[in-house]
């Protein structure tokens, strides 16, 4: 995982870069169905970004829109960008689930991080599930608690919380080992070889050409048009090695290779598997 966290710590610095500079403000273009995909800033009183998702929108199956989310959310009410960066967080990704302008997130990988008096992030649990309700008007997320009880009792939180109001700041979203996580899990089990309803461990990589997958029965099934860089990912049952999975950082293509070497296109943006 020390691969993960340095490309985590740089992506950090990258944000704080992109929250300092402001981040140009394209048109979204989707319906209030599905948001537009790119990254969306909540920001605080004083106007200091607190908060974002990424969204990254795929054509799932049956052409279906399969909306992506990476939710980070900081802690912090003063006014200056070096102590939103220094502020405590959580980073959880999921999916979201959205219909006739309402719908809900569903969340289960990330990390948190208290970063005092340095960073330190910890991977959340297994079996983490936090879910909001998530309402989407375009260009603007908002993100609300659900209630028991009419109400009275709430569902669940995250500390920091998630809740608020995320603005569409621009088009180029930063995709996340965790998304990727969260986007097989949403595959056919019997595709995926991953048990629904059952949590497991994952180590992740990068792979930043695929002319260098060592994996001999990806090369052998490759499309000729292939996204270049891929998430690695070891699904593991406690010690036990059960899939290895290849996401392409655009989320267009997934690859299952079991122990054994054999490999599978298990999903392709283009329509084809197998």
């Amino acid at each position: 995982m020390n691969r993960f966290w340095k490309l985590l710590l740089c992506a950090s610095l990258f944000l704080t870069m992109i929250f300092s500079s402001g981040l140009v403000n394209a048109e979204a273009k989707a319906s209030d169905w599905s948001p537009a995909a790119g990254v969306y800033v909540r920001k605080n009183a004083n106007g200091i970004p607190t908060g974002r998702i990424d969204v990254t929108v795929v054509k799932g199956f049956y052409d279906i829109p399969a909306v992506i989310v990476g939710v980070e959310s900081r802690s912090y009410e003063g006014n200056t960008y070096e102590g939103s960066d220094m502020a405590p967080r959580i980073y959880i990704a999921g999916y979201m689930d959205v219909g006739q302008n309402s719908g809900e997130v569903i969340l289960t990988n990330g990390y948190t991080d208290k970063r005092k008096p340095a960073p330190d992030p910890k991977i959340l649990p297994l079996m983490t599930r936090v879910v909001y309700n998530a309402t989407v008007n375009n260009k603007i997320i908002t993100l609300t608690p659900q209630y028991f009880d009419g109400n009275k009792t709430r569902a669940m939180r995250t500390d920091p919380d998630l809740a608020g109001t995320y603005v569409f700041e621009g088009p180029n979203s930063s995709p996340s080992a965790f998304m990727a996580i969260a986007w097989v899990r949403q595959q056919k089990p019997k595709l995926s070889g991953l048990e629904p309803g059952r949590d497991y461990r994952y180590e992740d990589g990068y792979i930043d050409d695929v002319r260098k997958i060592s994996y001999p029965g990806i090369q052998a099934i490759r499309p000729p048009i292939a996204p270049k860089e891929y998430f690695e990912l070891k699904a593991y049952d406690g010690n036990t090695l059960l899939r290895t999975f290849l996401v392409s950082t655009d989320f267009n293509q997934i690859y299952r290779i079991k122990p054994d070497g054999e490999a599978m296109l298990i999903f392709n943006n283009e329509g084809g598997v197998g």
